[in-house]
């Protein structure tokens, strides 16, 4: 029934929950599995810039954020792997959420969107604009699940 699959996980409860359930999905299908983290874009002020420059750290500032990018895949990764999934692939891309992950189900044919209800980003713009699971289930070329 599903031949690729996608799950966004940001690190959260609901999203460690989302990739165990997209697992399960996954095998039973033996259908592809897609791990996506969506990024905000990042941009350093003056101040942070100089302060980067004054320690010598090289290269762009927002590599603690890849650090944490590359631990929540990775325990996504771990966890798919240990579930039995082969076909598993891992993508991280930057902007806003919602659009970020429709977009990616549009330009790489995937079937299921499985992703928690709630993520990390529980701010005000949330409440107010609605979170990126109901976005996603309105905005979706696929069917989503949304888990608890």
């Amino acid at each position: 029934m599903y031949s690729n699959i996608l799950v966004c996980i940001d690190g959260s409860k609901n999203a460690r929950r989302a990739a165990k359930a997209a697992a399960e999905i996954a095998l039973k299908f033996d259908a592809e599995l897609h791990l996506l983290t969506v990024t905000k874009p990042f941009k350093a002020t003056a101040g942070l810039q100089r302060f980067l420059e004054a320690e010598n750290l090289m290269g762009e500032p927002k590599y603690v954020l890849d650090e944490m990018v590359k631990d929540i895949l990775a325990e996504a990764r771990k966890h798919a792997e240990k579930s039995g999934i082969k076909k598993l692939i891992t993508h991280v891309t930057e902007g806003k959420p919602a659009r970020s992950i429709v977009a990616f189900a549009e330009d790489n044919n995937i079937e299921l969107i499985v992703l928690g209800s709630r993520g990390v980003g529980g701010d005000i713009e949330n409440l107010l604009l609605g979170s990126v699971s109901q976005k996603v289930s309105t905005l979706a070329p696929c069917s989503v699940v949304i888990v608890r």
